[in-house]
């Protein structure tokens, strides 16, 4: 009996001591493929966790927001510039003393753009002698075939009783023109002298010619001691600002060298 309570305390004490079972015994839960496993089997604790990604973001689809490539928005985008002036081309420049006064600066900045000009203007002549065989029109018009023609009559006429008359006459003229691009420009019209609607009348009736206003182009336009033709200096900035308006206003797609715009508009101010 001894000897079988000895054998039995035994049995109980060596149950007594086992270690505990090992937590590797336990089945793991296999990970995500590239996802470190930890000893204890939580994949999840360990694997990085993925921000989804928000508009700012895509960097893919959005410009460099560094401070080097992030875009301006606050500066304004600069104005691109007109073409050039067709090079090679031949403008053909007739009429009265305004003619002279524009045509002579007219010309040269057009020459120094490499176009040929002519300026064909006599003092003292009216709309109806150029629209006429007196003045030799046609024949100038033949002999150069320039590619665009400028009109400069209509200032002995700022004063007539009743401009109307000379509808007929400005239509004459244009016709004989041709079909070319041809520009009217209208005379300045000085505080000492009375408007009674020649530049209207011109306006209305030079159609295809397009009218330019130069009382719009060059306000403020300071005459001679004559009072009827701008000072020296002031001829160089009325030539200045027709260079400008003709390049804002030139079609560079058209047809033609010298078409121009549907819509004229004055050129941006000089900064």
């Amino acid at each position: 009996m001894r000897e079988h309570l000895l054998v039995l305390w035994s049995l109980m004490i060596g149950c007594a001591a086992a270690p505990a079972a090992s937590t590797t015994d336990r089945p793991v839960a296999a990970a995500p493929a590239g996802e470190p496993v930890r000893a204890d089997g939580d994949a999840s604790s360990m694997a990085p966790q993925a921000t989804p990604k928000g508009p700012a973001d895509a960097g893919s689809d959005r410009p460099d927001e560094s401070p080097a490539g992030r875009p301006d928005r606050g500066r304004e985008q600069e104005p691109e510039e007109p073409p050039p002036l067709p090079e090679g081309t031949m403008v053909l420049h007739v009429g009265s003393s305004s003619a002279a006064s524009l045509g002579q600066d007219l010309k040269r900045e057009l020459e120094k753009r490499g176009i040929r000009s002519i300026l064909k203007a006599k003092e003292a002549t009216y709309i109806p002698q150029w629209a006429g065989p007196t003045m030799g029109l046609p024949q100038l018009v033949a002999t150069h075939d320039p590619d665009l023609v400028i009109v400069n009559v209509g200032g002995n006429e700022v004063a007539m009783a009743d401009p109307s008359v000379r509808a007929g006459a400005i239509k004459r003229l244009v016709k004989t023109i041709g079909d070319r691009p041809c520009l009217w420009i209208g005379t300045p019209l000085w505080k000492r002298v009375p408007h009674t609607g020649i530049l209207d009348v011109i306006r209305e009736n030079c159609a295809p010619c397009r009218y330019v206003d130069t009382n719009a182009l060059v306000p403020g336009l300071e005459p001679a001691s004559d009072g009827i033709h701008p000072t020296i200096p002031e001829r160089r900035r009325w030539a200045k600002l027709m260079i400008r308006w003709m390049q804002h206003n030139r079609d560079p797609h058209g047809k033609r060298p010298w078409d121009f715009k549907k819509e004229l508009e004055l050129p941006p101010p000089e900064e």
